[in-house]
């Protein structure tokens, strides 16, 4: 005879109800155009790369990507997301929020020392499953349930994936990064960045470089312009006024610096995304 489950005994990490917010699929075409470091503060994603290869950067970590690798941003972490020029990526995303998990900070799925990748998980298949899935389903009970399985399955094989220790340098490198996340929509320079770190220009800059894979005066203008084309895709904000919003006094200064690093200039990603 077949027990029933005692369901009161089954007690769940989340304290309040995860809310998928979306889950799209994105081909090899669109994910050469580079998304700059942005940030989202209010959800986490969850990026599966079903083929290609590619370099992410989450929380100044740079990570060579491919297919069958599964990534996870909390909120909160700088992330910026660059498909080889010539191949693409073809990847799913899945962006949730209302995630509260005991010990951890709002709409985190993953705890502190722990890898923001996983390489080659045994579970890949079934995450791919319930992400696809979870694109054709409308029943609100059904979405909340496959998404709950697929923030637990993912949680579960991050984990097993700590991250490496980090040596002096990669620290001193993540407090510059983390600086210079704070203060991005300020006049700064390198210069000002070593007076507050007490350190020499040339120093940090080398640290820098080494930790995160490019300069800390690339790293502001990725920031920037990755935050710009999160208000470009999120609001109708006119684009003088986002050139403003990410520190830019000039808008042809801003425009050449966008079309420099995206491809294209603003109002053309802008409608390029909206068209798609």
């Amino acid at each position: 005879m077949l027990l029933e489950p005692n369901y009161e005994e089954i007690k769940s990490i989340f304290w309040r109800k995860p809310k998928l917010i979306s889950v799209n699929m994105e081909d090899p075409v669109h994910t050469k155009m580079l998304r700059a470091l942005h940030v989202h503060d209010d959800r986490i994603e969850i990026i599966l790369i079903r083929s290609g290869n590619g370099v992410h950067t989450i929380d100044g970590k740079a990570y060579s990507t491919h297919a069958g690798n599964i990534l996870i941003y909390n909120a909160g972490v700088p992330h910026d997301e660059c498909a080889d020029q010539f191949e693409g990526m073809q990847i799913i995303s899945c962006a949730v929020s209302n995630i509260a998990i005991p010990g951890q900070a709002d709409n985190t799925l993953l705890p502190d020392k722990c890898s923001p990748i996983i390489i080659n998980s045994p579970h890949f298949q079934e995450i791919e499953a319930l992400m696809v899935t979870l694109m054709t389903v409308t029943d609100e009970e059904i979405q909340y349930h496959l998404t709950c399985a697929l923030l637990l399955l993912v949680r579960q094989e991050a984990m097993k994936e700590p991250l490496p220790e980090e040596n002096k340098a990669f620290q001193l490198g993540h407090l510059v990064q983390k600086y210079i996340d704070e203060h991005y929509l300020e006049d700064i320079q390198l210069e000002d960045i070593a007076e507050e770190m007490h350190l020499a220009p040339y120093y940090l800059s080398r640290v820098f470089r080494n930790t995160v894979g490019y300069p800390p005066k690339q790293y502001l203008v990725r920031r920037r312009m990755g935050e710009a084309q999160s208000w470009l895709l999120m609001t109708d904000m006119p684009v003088t006024e986002i050139a403003m919003k990410v520190g830019y006094n000039s808008v042809s200064n801003f425009h050449n610096t966008f079309r420099k690093i995206v491809g294209m200039p603003p109002q053309q990603y802008r409608d390029y995304w909206k068209n798609k």
